[in-house]
């Protein structure tokens, strides 16, 4: 049941949340700030001239390290890179910063494997050693992927696009491909001019080409195994975090996200802090402050939202569904939990929850919601809006303050 609370205290909350939101430490992370340094050696030199890193004609081994000269450059084509599970292939600055200047894309990465595209700090400089003008790309069958310690400060459309798209080529298709092993974290993503922060996966379930002449339906392949975690982004023109095609083993974990949907290109969609498209995902532990649309928009089965911070989102807090809902005739999937978020003044209701038919309740416990206490077209609190009956709930011990928005 829903507990209702009347309060005055908006700023002193709201100033003890923004304290303590951002304070995520996490063993991965100091282990990646001990990986940083461990490997200064350079076995190759990627002058600021060259623009392509190609595999097949260059001598590169497992574990080798290849660095960027510093300075400005353009563009960079990464192809046929093939590291191992014991060795990856690192891409990274050396001592200075490097800075693609603004073009459509940064980085492309193609058919490469075993790959981590990284940065060391440059003390007095940057944070971040290399600093992307552009997208970073993340296609052509490319799977085991680790990207960390990158600023991109402009993307004409989205600031990373991981996902290969299907073709008329067999390999692409998805009984033939899952994208698996993707590793983003500690990434600074901001000021994208249309696009997302992250886009990774395909967002369509088919497509139809004509293929040898003949019509064919194609089926994009699913994602497994990606974990992203403490990334910071910014004033993103659309979704902060968009992951699609999930078929299970994926993470979305200490990720600041601060203003999206700032200029999308679909505004009625395409807004959201996080979106999750896929099964079996967690969603832990974020801040995500600002949204344009829905703090965050889940559609699957078995979901865990735990421990969020969704502050001013402008539509709903968490708007979720699974299959089920767009197909009445699906049952038994997995219910989703709701576990301990801290939803403050949504611009319509905490959680909207449209996942139905499932083979066990959803679990909504000790969720906290602030809002100005307006009641909806059926006298309702603008706390939990369930589509029906079909949404099987169990609710237990979840908080609803009352107060004006300190904004």
């Amino acid at each position: 049941m829903t507990n209702t609370k009347k309060t005055t205290k908006t700023a002193v909350l709201l100033i003890n949340i923004l304290i303590a939101a951002p304070s995520f430490a996490t063993v991965t992370t100091q282990k990646n700030k001990i990986d940083e340094t461990s490997n200064l050696q350079c076995d190759h030199y990627i002058s600021s001239q060259q623009h392509l890193i190609d595999g097949n004609t260059m001598s590169l081994n497992p574990g080798d390290t290849l660095c960027l000269e510093s300075g400005m450059r353009g563009p960079l084509r990464v192809k046929n890179v093939l590291g191992s599970a014991s060795a990856p292939i690192i891409i990274r600055n050396q001592n200075g910063v490097v800075t693609f200047t603004p073009y459509e894309y940064s980085i492309a990465i193609e058919n490469s494997q075993w790959l981590r595209l990284t940065s060391n700090a440059v003390e007095g400089e940057s944070e971040y050693g290399l600093r992307l003008g552009g997208t970073l790309g993340v296609g052509t069958l490319s799977e085991h992927i680790e990207i960390d310690h990158l600023e991109i400060y402009r993307a004409r459309f989205a600031g990373m696009l991981i996902k290969t798209d299907p073709t008329c080529d067999p390999h692409t298709w998805a009984e033939n491909f899952t994208m698996t092993g993707l590793r983003i974290h500690n990434n600074y993503i901001h000021d994208t001019e249309s696009g997302e922060g992250m886009y990774i996966g395909y967002t369509g379930k088919s497509r139809t080409l004509m293929c040898d002449n003949t019509l064919t339906t194609v089926y994009p392949h699913k994602i497994q195994d990606v974990h992203i975690f403490d990334n910071k982004l910014e004033n993103i023109a659309a979704d902060g975090i968009q992951l699609n095609s999930v078929q299970g083993n994926a993470y979305i974990t200490n990720n600041t996200i601060y203003r999206t949907g700032v200029s999308p290109f679909d505004p009625h969609w395409q807004n959201t802090g996080i979106q999750v498209g896929g099964n079996n995902v967690e969603v832990r532990s974020n801040l995500i402050y600002r949204s344009g649309g829905n703090g965050m928009m889940i559609d699957g089965d078995g979901i865990k939202v735990l421990n969020n911070h969704i502050m001013y989102a402008g539509e709903n807090g968490i708007f979720a569904r699974n299959a089920a809902q767009q197909d009445n005739s699906i049952s038994n999937g997995l219910a989703h939990a709701y576990k301990g978020n801290l939803i403050v003044h949504p611009g319509s209701y905490a959680l909207k929850l449209y996942a139905i038919n499932t083979q066990s309740a959803h679990l909504i416990i000790e969720n906290s919601i602030e809002n100005d206490g307006a009641l909806d077209s059926a006298g309702r609190p603008k706390t939990f809006s369930y589509l029906n009956d079909a949404v099987l709930r169990h609710e237990l011990n979840n908080h609803h303050y009352v107060t004006q928005s300190a904004y």
